[in-house]
């Protein structure tokens, strides 16, 4: 969203990006987060847990939890399914959407050393835009399909999926 301002419309960017649309914005998505993770939640709470309660993952994630109950899960299953693909295609959506806009903009640039400098503005937020989503969209797909065999394996790519864009983040800005 905010390459997308800085490139499309550089000389409107402080009256578009306002302090208050921040304010909005980021207490939304918030909300929007807390929403999204509130109904699996209540929807594991409701299950019964006679077995084990050992969750097998480093992160108390819903699916890990709602698969130690010792009744029918499948109503859990898609709403599990229908929340993670929402939390990851769309943003990742949002952030390809605004991409093709900013490639558009940028190629109707006269100047070459311009161009050159706005694509390498958006190069270090791709890079790190493709280092969080490909393995996190791997895992969970491998995942999914029960292609991988061992879960801790499956916890080990997730772990490092979350971990290691983060700590990259200051290195490529």
């Amino acid at each position: 969203y905010d390459r997308l301002i800085a490139i499309c419309w550089p000389l409107r960017y402080s009256t578009i990006n306002t302090n208050l649309r921040m304010l909005l914005i980021i207490p939304g998505i918030w909300s929007l987060v807390v929403l999204l993770e509130t109904f699996p939640v209540s929807l594991a709470a409701r299950l019964p847990y006679c077995g084990s309660r050992e969750v097998n993952s480093c992160c108390c994630e819903h699916s890990p939890v709602y698969r130690l109950a010792c009744t029918d899960i499948s109503y859990n299953r898609q709403p599990a399914t229908a929340k993670t693909l929402t939390v990851l295609l769309g943003p990742l959506s949002f952030i390809i959407f605004t991409y093709v806009i900013i490639v558009v903009a940028v190629t109707r640039i006269a100047s070459i050393s311009q161009r050159r400098k706005a694509f390498h503005t958006c190069f270090t937020h791709l890079l790190l835009v493709l280092l969080y989503y490909m393995p996190v969209i791997v895992a969970y797909v491998l995942g999914n399909l029960r292609l991988v065999p061992n879960v801790d394996l499956l916890t080990s790519i997730l772990t490092i999926s979350v971990t290691i864009p983060p700590m990259l983040n200051p290195i490529i800005y």
